[in-house]
């Protein structure tokens, strides 16, 4: 039996012919580590020699596993980083998968360099699903009629989501969101790594910080197809993405990578509502002016 370790993180104890099966369909990575009896340390599964059957015994405590990820040992990669080997479709769903079902894992994984290329591209492809599907389907619903059921939410929805949008404006919607996707993937990582940098968490680059949200937004903004309630779950396990994907790439505590996803989100808020004031207070100015 081989025990395999990915990174500090123990995979767990599989056959030679599972972990052969495994690194033949990417479960398993040749960086990956592997300890079986008889063996003095750990070493990469592309070292193993021809493997024997061996009773199930506890292995040694990996030999600098409190620090693997501190000296920089690589990362096997997301399934959409490695998408030229798996096939563009089954890496992108198998991304979307591991990310919203294990997205510690999936965080840990992933490449922290490489450039902007991959994360924005499954980023603007994620967001651009969800959107694109939410604005076809508000069009297809109010055309029937079906959104006179929800008058109290007809006039917002149609605002926000242009279902009654003519054909043209439409076509231009369509075109213009993956575009203001990319945008404001690249916005909202420098909010957040500025965040981050103030609270002392920021222990990689923008790069890192610009894949991890990318990834993370791609896979949950999904969940916006959802009728009613889908935005609202895309809004909240986006942010808990965002936070567990700092917290593993920037290899950061919890609390700072919350914080630094959360200031952002304070600042804008508050300044929203500086703003209301003020506008609300020069038009009673106006008025009383304007009385006198």
């Amino acid at each position: 039996m081989i025990h395999v370790n990915r990174g500090a993180a123990s995979l767990g104890t599989f056959s030679e012919e599972e972990v052969r099966e495994g690194l033949r369909t990417g479960r398993f990575a040749p960086t990956d580590l592997g300890w079986r009896e008889g063996m003095a340390n750990w070493q990469p599964l592309s070292q193993f020699p021809d493997l024997r059957s061996a009773a199930p015994v506890v292995p040694p405590p990996q030999i600098g596993a409190a620090s693997t990820a501190a000296t920089g040992a690589p990362r096997s990669g997301l399934p959409w980083e490695r998408r030229y080997e798996v096939g563009w479709v089954s890496a992108f769903f198998e991304t979307v998968a591991m990310i919203l079902t294990r997205p510690t894992e999936a965080f840990t994984v992933m490449r922290i360099e490489g450039g902007f290329g991959d994360p924005l591209l499954f980023g603007v492809i994620g967001g651009s699903i969800g959107a694109i599907i939410w604005i076809l389907l508000s069009l297809a619903l109010h055309s029937l009629g079906l959104f006179t059921a929800f008058s109290a939410r007809q006039n917002s929805l149609d605002a926000l989501f242009g279902a009654s949008l003519s054909g043209a404006i439409l076509i231009l919607r369509l075109v213009l969101t993956p575009i203001l996707i990319a945008l404001g993937l690249f916005v909202w990582a420098g909010l957040v790594h500025i965040c981050l940098m103030l609270v002392g968490g920021a222990n990689k680059t923008f790069e890192t910080t610009f894949r991890a949200l990318s990834y993370a937004y791609g896979a949950t903004n999904l969940f916006v197809i959802v009728p009613c309630c889908g935005w609202a779950v895309a809004l909240v396990w986006g942010l808990v993405a965002d936070c567990i994907g700092l917290t593993r790439s920037h290899e950061t505590d919890a609390g700072r990578a919350v914080m630094s996803v959360l200031l952002p989100l304070v600042v804008c808020c508050g300044a929203a509502w500086v703003l209301v004031v003020l506008v609300f207070g020069g038009i009673g100015v106006l008025m009383q002016h304007a009385n006198q």
